[in-house]
Formats: C-alpha cells, structure tokens, sequence
C-alpha cells in the first residue's frame, strides 16, 4: 500500500516509518457509482482520501433541495476538518463514478499522533494550505461578480477533474450539470445558463456531444 499511498500530496511529506505507521492503520476501499461513503450527521469515525474516481459532498435542506459542496478526486482528502474535529459528519458523501477510496480510522490516528509529534507538525502543514485555499474561495464569493465566481469554479474544476484536449480546451470529466453547478454556488439554472451562453459566445466554454463542458483556461485568465 505504501507506494500507492506516495501518489496523494500528504503522504509525499512523510517519511518511510511515518508512512508505515500510517499505511498499517489505512485500508482501500472499492465503492460504485451513487454508492454512500457517509451520511449528514451520522457518527465521524474515519476521514477518507480519494485514490480513484470522484466523490460528491452535498446537504439537503429541509425542503429536500441538494446544496453541493464540493467534488473530490484523486489525492484529495475529505472531509477536512476530521483530523481534530469530534462531532458527527456535517453533509452526506456520495461517489458519482466507481472509486477506490483510501480509508483511515480517526480514533487510530490520534493514537498514532500522540506517539508520533512530527507527524502532527507535518499534518498542519498540509491543513494550512487546504485552509488557505478555503479562504480564497470564501473571498471570490464575497468579492467576486456573479460571471467571475462562475469562471473560476470551471477553472478549479478543469485543473482537478479536467483532461487537456488538442485544441486549447480542457474537458471537465465530471458529468456536472447547470443545476448543480448553481447549488455549488448558491445561484439559480437561470443564472449558469445565461452566463453560459455569454462565455459560449466569447469561446471561453463549448458542451460536447455527451454533455461534458470543456472550457479555454487561457481564456479566463484573459477575461480577468
């Protein structure tokens, strides 16, 4: 497991008897497509990093409307907060193409932490930067007009879950649609739709044939 374990960001920072520690409490597990990993509110018992496949974060609100939070793919942990925080899984997590998803106990962790300090060190490292990009985000909403907010969640998108074509176009392999964009980011289809066609109409995004959006990032930085 300690090779496949080198191909996420956080354990490149460990070293070989930290690594071993680690991999000795982890195991792989394979999920299919709409496959639950967790549900709102149950008990947090473990954190999970995505080896292959995507994974949704998404609530429900009272009225049954699905807010998604964000998608994971491969080498990315979720949910963030479970190295420290106790409490129960604050949304659901739903695979949305069949992944193979690298699981670590939390209670097993902490032990493992207690009789390893570096290993708390290196992980705060990593948290620094998921938080840094979490503010980031906070502030492109806050500041950020509606087609601006809309151009950079493609692009974050294209970079994670994107495959370059041969035509300056990046291909979002996540089969999203308008809708759940708009639930990402708190607006309405209506809204996504038109900018859409604004941003088809300035070459910046095209819809293939199977529904997939495929956007120029050269484009958005332009556009900035």
């Amino acid at each position: 497991m300690n090779n496949n374990m080198m191909h996420f960001p956080f354990f490149k920072m460990l070293n070989t008897h930290e690594l071993a520690a680690v991999a000795s409490i982890s195991q792989i597990q394979h999920y299919k497509k709409l496959n639950h990993i967790f549900y709102d509110q149950t008990e947090m018992t473990h954190f999970y990093f995505v080896e292959e496949g995507t994974v949704k974060i998404y609530r429900t609100d009272v009225n049954g409307k699905e807010q998604i939070v964000n998608f994971f793919g491969p080498g990315e942990l979720f949910p963030h907060h479970a190295f420290f925080r106790t409490g129960p899984y604050p949304a659901n997590a739903v695979v949305v193409e069949d992944a193979k998803i690298l699981s670590i106990s939390k209670n097993e962790f902490e032990t493992l932490v207690k009789m390893n300090p570096e290993l708390s060190i290196k992980m705060f490292k990593y948290l620094g930067n998921l938080i840094v990009d979490l503010q980031k985000r906070l502030q492109e909403k806050i500041l950020e007009p509606t087609p601006q907010q809309l151009l950079l969640m493609l692009k974050r998108l294209a970079l994670m879950h994107g495959e370059v074509e041969n035509n300056d176009f990046t291909k979002i392999l996540l089969k999203i649609n308008k809708q759940e964009l708009a639930n990402m980011l708190g607006l309405t289809r209506e809204t996504v739709s038109r900018n859409f066609t604004a941003f088809k109409k300035m070459h910046i995004l095209k819809e293939d044939a199977d529904g997939f959006i495929e956007i120029n990032l050269h484009k958005i930085k332009d556009s900035k």
